[in-house]
């Protein structure tokens, strides 16, 4: 397949979510994450023509939730929330209608977005259970924009033991008065598996170093006896580090 840029990913599965809209829960579950890869010096002209593309959605009131954030590493994140799989057979309908439209108003996705980038796409599940948060730090805000992804990869096998492992991160964060969270995810489809994603939010990288700097002087050893746990279930391990767009985010509520 041709890679035309982000927007005509996007237009494969804005029928399903728009056709589950009004029953998406408040906090879902599964997510179509798109990871865009553009060289450094196509980034200018990426952004550019990335903005027509916002703009265009936006004029044309397209009722899809995408967060989009950008990282430190030329790549940007475009994720987007869904419910399941049902309205696979209206979402392809629904394809065609909103590429119609483009096309209509003269924008031509593959002539914009030849050569500029190259595109991943993953499917993520968010899990509760594993996941923490103190009353002020669930979900993305405007006022939290910076982020930190930690891949955790997996030993095959060796779920269960590692789910065990962050449980006990849990009990430890009930009992601290720091306000600290994550958000923990499972790979459905995409990466090496098995693969988990933890996700740290703050407003910027010098509130989260001081955080973790106030976790290690208070708790060092605990913490390193909870990281003890971590480590024999991993093959390796790699951090992302960017921030939350609200500008390119679409039908963004914030918390």
């Amino acid at each position: 397949m041709k890679t035309t840029g982000i927007i005509i990913f996007i237009f494969l599965f804005m029928g399903m979510v728009s056709l589950q809209a009004q029953e998406t829960p408040a906090m879902p579950e599964n997510f179509l994450v798109i990871e865009e890869f553009v060289q450094p010096a196509d980034l200018p002209e990426f952004k550019k023509v990335q903005q027509e593309a916002i703009d265009l959605w936006k004029k044309l009131n397209f009722d899809l939730p995408v967060f989009a954030y950008s990282t430190d590493v030329s790549s940007f994140y475009w994720v987007v929330p869904f419910e399941n799989f049902a309205a696979l057979d209206q979402m392809f309908a629904k394809m065609d209608e909103f590429s119609k439209k483009v096309k209509e108003e003269g924008y031509d996705a593959d002539a914009k977005f030849r050569d500029l980038s190259t595109v991943r796409q993953t499917i993520i599940h968010w899990n509760k259970d594993l996941s923490y948060h103190t009353a002020d730090y669930a979900g993305q805000t405007r006022d939290n924009r910076y982020c930190e992804w930690t891949f955790f990869y997996l030993k095959a096998g060796h779920e269960k033991e590692m789910a065990e492992a962050v449980k006990k991160y849990i009990e430890f964060s009930e009992n601290v008065e720091e306000n600290w969270g994550w958000d923990l995810y499972t790979v459905s489809m995409g990466y090496d598996s098995p693969c988990w994603i933890v996700m740290d939010r703050s407003d910027s990288p010098l509130s989260m170093r001081k955080l973790e700097a106030s976790l290690q002087e208070n708790y060092s050893e605990k913490l390193n006896e909870l990281w003890g746990n971590i480590q024999p279930h991993l093959r390796k391990m790699e951090v992302v580090t960017g921030w939350f767009q609200p500008k390119w985010s679409l039908n963004f509520e914030q918390e």
